[in-house]
């Protein structure tokens, strides 16, 4: 019997996941002393480099008004993330529409009004790439703006479900994702619960839709308490390093 039949008959996914789990996380944050925040994320294999510069004066006039500053995101993919090991030019159209993505979403969270005649450059590195990768970008750049102290109305979450062998699951990887069924990649404000982005490509029912919006609302749920445990653990540890430094 192959592997993938003994996880089948066990009610595992194809990673041995249960359809709840979310994949592995590794973050790390300050990961670039050059940048004014910055961070590092897995989620399974999905590996991003996010890197925030400013606020600082833009480069060109008329990008920021006086009263309200501006947010920009460019995304780098490496030619090495993918399993087509294609090499993404700056304006290809799948990676301005996930700029423009993050760049809507962001804009809606970081309080500009208090960045008058600023700009703050997220910079997003895409070092692999094996599904569900604007929801690990998005919570990427959230960590690296808290890194970077950018005052925020809210913490930004993302996670995405979909229907996977008539079973809804958390946080798609690669294969889940080709698979053919529905895919739904979320984004929501931690505390008020407000949905900033969504997107599904397939049909699903009411019922269905239901059940998956709910699965991947809970995958942030879940992201969020890591995320703000690595914070504190940080900004403790920041803390104490420079009371003994006083001392």
């Amino acid at each position: 019997m192959q592997h993938a039949d003994i996880l089948a008959l066990a009610g595992l996914r194809v990673d041995g996941r249960k359809p709840s789990d979310l994949r592995q996380l590794k973050l790390k944050t300050g990961v670039v002393p050059a940048a004014d925040g910055s961070s590092y994320l897995e989620q399974g294999l999905t590996k991003v480099l996010a890197i925030v510069h400013g606020p600082h004066e833009p480069p060109r006039r008329g990008e920021a008004t006086q009263e309200r500053g501006a947010f920009s995101c460019r995304l780098v993919v490496a030619p090495f993330s993918g399993t087509d090991r294609k090499r993404r030019r700056a304006g290809d159209r799948r990676t301005v529409e996930l700029e423009s993505i993050v760049r809507q979403t962001f804009e809606n969270v970081v309080m500009l009004d208090l960045y008058p005649r600023s700009e703050i450059n997220a910079v997003v590195h895409v070092l692999e790439a094996d599904g569900s990768l604007i929801c690990t970008v998005m919570n990427a750049v959230c960590l690296a703006l808290m890194d970077a102290g950018i005052m925020t109305t809210d913490m930004v979450t993302a996670c995405s479900a979909g229907v996977v062998k008539q079973s809804v699951c958390q946080d798609l990887n690669q294969v889940e994702q080709n698979a053919g069924g529905a895919y739904l990649p979320v984004a929501v404000k931690s505390r008020s619960q407000e949905v900033v982005y969504m997107q599904l490509d397939s049909r699903l029912s009411v019922d269905r839709l239901e059940e998956a919006m709910a699965a991947a609302v809970d995958g942030c749920a879940k992201l969020r308490t890591v995320m703000q445990e690595h914070m504190r653990a940080t900004m403790t540890v920041a803390f104490e390093r420079n009371r003994s430094l006083d001392h």
